[in-house]
């Protein structure tokens, strides 16, 4: 009886981290800070979701969040060292949504001036 019930707590511990059959059953992104500066306030759009990453400190990467599907690109919004600094896609026309897996976004800057820097944004598949 014991393995039984290890064994459903097992199934559905890996059912809620979305894994299947030892593949992803789902998309997961994280975003990598390529740069030199503390990015506050990090979010992410692609698609028609919106997810908040938080403050991601200088060459470090976040958490994986789970998107319902996503695209190799998205809309960044976040602050580096008190400026707001964004990056929105025209659309997402042609684009096909990435297949279930772990990807990292990897977010840089331009310019290593602030005051000109725009931000760059670089698709990793895990």
């Amino acid at each position: 009886m014991k393995i039984s019930g290890v064994l459903t707590l097992l199934f559905l511990f890996l059912g809620a981290c979305g894994i299947q059959d030892g593949r992803p059953n789902g998309v997961f992104i994280r975003v990598q800070n390529n740069s030199d500066v503390n990015y506050e306030n990090v979010v992410i759009q692609t698609g028609s979701v919106e997810q908040a990453f938080g403050d991601i400190l200088l060459r470090t990467t976040s958490e994986y969040r789970e998107f319902e599907y996503a695209f190799r690109f998205g809309a960044v919004w976040l602050e580096a060292e008190g400026k707001d600094l964004s990056l929105v896609p025209n659309d997402y026309v042609g684009e096909m949504p990435l297949k279930n897996g772990f990807y990292t976004y990897r977010i840089g800057l331009s310019s290593a001036n602030l005051t000109d820097a725009g931000l760059v944004l670089d698709l990793v598949e895990e």
